[in-house]
């Protein structure tokens, strides 16, 4: 009687439980990728801070490492935020001092996510900036420039130059 119930439990408890294994692992998977995301975004553009895909990631954090679960990493972020967000001062010595808080202030942040996700590097490695072509670094500062002309024409502080020109042959 005893094995006919365990049967009968086991017949029915087994694929509910099956189920809600296959759906908790799915989430943890979930949780890990979003981790992961936000590790591999932040470390791969850590010397392309104004790119989308960086200030992506850092708007992330909250989500992916919510503070109730990694206060350290919460709190590292919540002080690399607040830096960002600093007077960066109007020399370009007080702008180099800020940068370079900032930069050990996103490597902290990193490394304690590479924690988190059992990813082992050291902190030297990760002080390094990572490869950023210069023609990535011209290409923004004419971007910008384009952009600052063209608002200017835009809002008619400059006109548009015309010079006649003869006709090629």
């Amino acid at each position: 009687m005893t094995i006919d119930w365990a049967v009968v439990f086991a017949t029915i408890a087994g694929p509910i439980l099956a189920v809600w294994a296959s759906e908790w692992r799915q989430a943890k998977k979930a949780i890990h990728d979003r981790k992961e995301w936000v590790f591999r975004t932040l470390w791969s553009t850590r010397s392309a801070k104004l790119q989308p895909e960086h200030v992506q990631a850092l708007n992330h954090i909250d989500f992916a490492f919510q503070e109730r679960d990694y206060p350290e990493i919460a709190d590292a972020w919540h002080l690399y935020n607040q830096h960002l967000n600093s007077d960066q001062g109007n020399t370009k010595d007080s702008f180099d001092r800020w940068h370079e808080k900032a930069h050990t202030l996103l490597v902290g942040l990193i490394l304690l996510m590479a924690k988190d996700l059992k990813v082992s590097f050291s902190k030297s490695l990760a002080n390094q900036h990572s490869y950023h072509p210069i023609a990535y670094v011209e290409n923004e500062k004419l971007r910008n420039e384009i952009n600052v002309a063209l608002l200017d024409i835009l809002k008619g502080n400059e006109a548009i130059k015309v010079e006649p020109r003869e006709k090629s042959p």
